[in-house]
């Protein structure tokens, strides 16, 4: 198997980083190149068997047989860094303002990032209990799993839409005939010169952003959906679901996974509102007169939500269920 450039690429975006960062700071000690096998030099530069072994470990689970292979293209993919992060220290732009700030910021993140995660290491191990209680507070991902068709329907529309868009569907979702529902919302749309889009789609309960699960759980065939999305609207239609049970010892594994991130993220959060509880901040110039209390502080966790899908966290647990329910 061949990894792509940008992948590779992306493997090494932070190591770019420190490699001309090093190069600024003059290198490593004697002592310390010593001590770290050498996978190549460049120009006299050394690459390291360390390196390679930290960008591989981004890489996810790469197969035994394909290891070889991987760590040739990542350290070709070093020697081809290295040789550019030459040629940028011989432009001095090592010394740029923007270099700088740039290697500043990530070093920032990398070390708050290092030590969110030292908090996180404490997290406590989900009990067989937690597991169980989870599982039964979730039917509609486990024991009543199920398997949906959708027909869905995009439209750009601004809030204000709303009201009308609802009484629109409740009106609809009134007619005998569900097959024509979407039909007959789409000319109602077209008459008042409303762009939409349209798109069937099956889904597993666990492909469904978290928050939803539970509400299409209790939809019958036919039955419509309406979730605002920021300057848009998704109608989605029910076409017909079929059911997919997944067992207790068969989800356990994913349960205790996503139990174990949820408490990580819960003391990340806990430790990052401590900090800020004990810190003295002091707002200066422009920044003094504003409403703080308005301002909501930025997640301190490392993995954010969006509108599309649950946490990464939600993701983990996800992807092992998609995974057990092609069994």
């Amino acid at each position: 198997m061949v990894y792509s450039r940008a992948v590779i690429t992306t493997l090494l975006l932070s190591a770019a980083v420190f490699a001309l960062s090093a190069c600024h700071r003059g290198g490593g000690s004697a002592e310390e190149k010593k001590s770290t096998q050498v996978a190549a030099k460049v120009n006299g530069d050394e690459v390291t068997v360390h390196q390679v072994n930290q960008a591989m470990s981004r890489a996810g689970n790469i197969p035994e047989a394909q290891q070889k292979q991987a760590q040739q293209q990542v350290l070709e993919r070093l020697i081809d860094q290295q040789l550019l992060v030459q040629q940028a220290v011989a432009k001095k732009l090592d010394r740029d303002p923007r270099v700088l700030a740039a290697i500043d910021a990530s070093r920032r993140q990398i070390l708050s990032q290092a030590y969110l995660e030292q908090v996180m290491q404490t997290a406590s191990k989900s009990t067989p209990d937690q597991v169980k209680e989870f599982y039964a507070q979730h039917p509609e991902l486990f024991q009543d799993r199920r398997v949906y068709r959708f027909r869905e329907m995009a439209i750009a529309a601004p809030a204000d839409f709303h009201e009308k868009l609802k009484g629109e569907l409740e009106k609809l979702d009134k007619q005998a005939d569900k097959n024509k529902v979407m039909q007959d919302l789409a000319a109602w749309l077209t008459s008042l010169n409303i762009k939409f889009l349209t798109n069937v789609a099956t889904q597993a309960a666990e492909q469904l952003p978290m928050e939803l699960g539970p509400k299409v759980h209790q939809m019958k065939d036919g039955d419509l959906l309406l979730i605002p999305r920021g300057n848009a609207f998704v109608v989605t239609q029910l076409v017909q679901s079929q059911t997919a049970p997944l067992t207790a010892e068969q989800s356990g594994p994913y349960i205790e996974q996503y139990l174990s991130n949820r408490k990580r993220m819960d003391l990340s959060n806990e430790e990052m509102k401590r900090l800020r509880e004990k810190a003295k901040v002091d707002y200066v110039g422009e920044f003094a007169n504003r409403d703080k209390a308005a301002v909501a502080p930025p997640p301190a966790a490392e993995e954010k939500k969006s509108d599309a899908a649950a946490t990464e966290d939600d993701d983990a647990l996800k992807k092992g269920l998609q995974g057990l329910g092609k069994r």
